[in-house]
Formats: C-alpha cells, sequence, structure tokens
C-alpha cells in the first residue's frame, strides 16, 4: 500500500483557552514562585510608557490593584511580577495607540480604558489585552466568576476564529507578519478589521468610535454567534482593511486564506482518536477520508484547498516532527498524518469545525469515515480503527 504523496507543513499545536470552572474567585495562599505576567497591548500596538494596571478579582467583582506597570516598547509588549498573588485578574490599559485604519494617534484614557481578565494566574502567565478581551470583560458582565470568565473568553475566540487569551498578535507591519504563525496573523487582521469598522463609526472622536463599534459588536454576541448583520459588517470591514486601505502595512492582501472568514460561527471541537494493539511506536503513517456532517465547515486556504491549522491540527500521541496533510473537497476531508519516529494509538488529531447559524453542532457520530489506511514502519498494512468524539 502506498501513502499519500506528503506536502511538508507546519504542526501547530491549538492553545487551551485559559479556564477553570467554580465560584467568585479570590486570593490564594503565597506560591513558591511568583505570579509573572506579561503580554502585548494592542489596539494597534499601544506606545511604550501606556499604563497597565493589573487587579485582583474578589467575589466577582474588580478588586485592589496587584500592580501598575508600563509597556516596555512601541509593540505594546509589558511584564509584571504579582509577587505570591495567585489568583484571578484584571488588566486594564490606557495610553496611546497608532490605528491600523487610519494611522491617527488614538489615546485611551484611564476611566475607558481596554480591559482583558483571567480566571487564574498563577506562575508565568500569558495575557494579551486587546479590543476582542474587551469584547470577553463586556461580555461577562457584572459577574466576574472562574466560570463566567472562562466561558466569555471561550465564546469571543470562537466567535472571531482566534485564541484571543493564547495567542498574540504582533505589530501589523510586513516584516511582523513575515515571521508570525498563522494564528497571529489572524489576530492582527482581527484587530485591523475592528479599526476599519471604527473609522467609519459614528462618534466625536476615534476613541469615541471603538467604543461604538465594540458595544455594538457585544450587543450582537450571543450563545449562538454574532448576529448576521455585526459578522457581515466585520468580514467586510477585513476585505477593505486588506484590499483598499492604504494603512494596511501587513503585506497581506486576501483573506481567504485565514480563519476569519468564518467570523460570526460558533466552534466545535473534534478529537480523532486511533484504536490498535499495537505497541508504542510501532505505526509510520495513518490516512483517511473525513465525511463532515450538514452545517459544519472548515478553514481552508483557498489556493489549495488545504484545511488551516485552526481546523486540523495534530495532538494527544503524534511526536515532535510528524507531518500532517489534509486537503478538502465536497464536504470530504482527506487527511494523512505520518511520523518517521513511530505513532502510538490514541487521539491523534484535534479538528476544530464551524456551526452554522441555526445549526445545532452534530455529535462525533455523524461524521462517515471511509478509506482508512494505517501502516508500520515498513509499510505494511495494520488492523486499526479510527473514530471522532
Amino acid at each position: 500500500m502506498k501513502i499519500l504523496k506528503f506536502i511538508a507543513v507546519s504542526l501547530l499545536v491549538a492553545g487551551a483557552l485559559s479556564g477553570c470552572g467554580g465560584g467568585g474567585g479570590g486570593e490564594t495562599a503565597a506560591t513558591t514562585n511568583p505570579t509573572v505576567v506579561s503580554g502585548i497591548a494592542s489596539k494597534g500596538p499601544f506606545a511604550e510608557n501606556s499604563v497597565v494596571n493589573i487587579y485582583a478579582v474578589t467575589n466577582g467583582a474588580k478588586g485592589r490593584l496587584i500592580t501598575q506597570t508600563h509597556t516596555t516598547d512601541n509593540n505594546g509588549s509589558y511584564r509584571a511580577d504579582l509577587g505570591s498573588y495567585s489568583g484571578p485578574i484584571l488588566v486594564e490599559v490606557s495610553g496611546a495607540y497608532s490605528d491600523e485604519a487610519t494611522g491617527h494617534t488614538v489615546s485611551v484614557s484611564a476611566a475607558a480604558p481596554i480591559r482583558a481578565v483571567l480566571p487564574q494566574a498563577q506562575g508565568s502567565v500569558s495575557l494579551p489585552v486587546t479590543p476582542l478581551t474587551e469584547l470577553a470583560v463586556q461580555n461577562v458582565g457584572g459577574a466576574l466568576t472562574s466560570g463566567n470568565i472562562s466561558a466569555a473568553n471561550a465564546l469571543v475566540s470562537s466567535i472571531f476564529k482566534v485564541d484571543i487569551i493564547g495567542t498574540l498578535p504582533v505589530v501589523p507591519t510586513a516584516s511582523a507578519v513575515a515571521d508570525a504563525t498563522q494564528a497571529q496573523k489572524d489576530y492582527t487582521l482581527a484587530l485591523a478589521a475592528v479599526s476599519q469598522m471604527a473609522s467609519t463609526a459614528g462618534g466625536a472622536s476615534d476613541s469615541d468610535k471603538l467604543k461604538s463599534v465594540l458595544s455594538t459588536l457585544n450587543g450582537a454576541i450571543s450563545s449562538s454567534g454574532l448576529a448576521e448583520s455585526a459578522a457581515t459588517a466585520f468580514k467586510t470591514a477585513l476585505t477593505d482593511f486588506v484590499t483598499t486601505n492604504a494603512n494596511n502595512q501587513t503585506g497581506i492582501n486576501d483573506t481567504s486564506s485565514t480563519s476569519l472568514v468564518n467570523a460570526g460561527t460558533l466552534s466545535k471541537g473534534y478529537t480523532l482518536a486511533l484504536h490498535s494493539n499495537l505497541s508504542t511506536g510501532s505505526i509510520k503513517g495513518i490516512q483517511l477520508e473525513l465525511v463532515l456532517p450538514v452545517g459544519l465547515t472548515v478553514n481552508l486556504n483557498s489556493s489549495n484547498a488545504t484545511v488551516l491549522a485552526s481546523s486540523l491540527a495534530a495532538s494527544g500521541n503524534v511526536p515532535s516532527g510528524a507531518i500532517l496533510y489534509s486537503r478538502y473537497a465536497s464536504g470530504v476531508i482527506t487527511l494523512t498524518v505520518t511520523a518517521a519516529q513511530g505513532l502510538t494509538a490514541g487521539p491523534f488529531a484535534v479538528l476544530n469545525c464551524n456551526v452554522l447559524p441555526g445549526a445545532s453542532a452534530p455529535a462525533g457520530s455523524s461524521f462517515a469515515i471511509n478509506n482508512v489506511k494505517v501502516v508500520d514502519l515498513n509499510g505494511s498494512p495494520l488492523a486499526a480503527q479510527v473514530t471522532i468524539e
């Protein structure tokens, strides 16, 4: 049996959204190692010396100021040592940034900062502060419980097709984007789309326009996704920014190979697993055809029909250096995974699908898995089963 000819692609492991369930949250006992929070403040990137305030969250509400720090460069980078604090945090950023759509320098006041919230800060943690994290804070509403924080961060991430907590956006220039991951590019372009929307919104100032857009987007968010009118406005603004805006410095002029073309829909994750009694590392490759149920789509590179890493990534027992390749046609994903050092039975890929508006996310049993082929290290066929849950 022959394995499909492989095309090497970089494997991206989907960043897990931070979160834990539970009640109001608060400070916990001192830890041996200090809690250090770092990240990027971007709407575009905040300028050096913008103010970053980090607050405890106590009994579901903004609590004491733990520390104040500043951005360290014009890329919006910041770092703060919280000492022995361990628990949920709220980060607020004020200062000035260069707007992507207009090129204007926009001031964000301390009275109306850009915010982000994390259900648990302990050890070294990364936390970007952006308009999308601000949307999540607005979506939480008045009760900053760990469960509400996690749910809001996950919902906004699902709607805008970027991990708003686990991914750091970059400076929106060609050089920065060239070295960025696809997830970072998507996050950067999503922020640019918000700026493009704000450039045509009503308001006395650029900061007022931004507040107006974020309020509109927040009002359009529900448990079933983003309202169709808001999703259309966001995607139109994204297209306008990359195709017609002279301030676009990213070098990207086509959105078809990003995950953002599906913004507005919710996502549903599924795990693909190989079942076999074979010994560890004895499997060379897996090949299969996965038929998507009606109502689900995936993020594609329109130029070559490959499935983007935001929709399909290796996971579980797949070793570093393995190759994952997939193509999509007529509702069917042809997937191949191979590893020179050998694969092991168990989970091997995560599939994140877009759930179309009005559709319910189907169970894994709704997928059809056809033409499964598994080979050992010598290329000989093996008996095995693949499931999706």
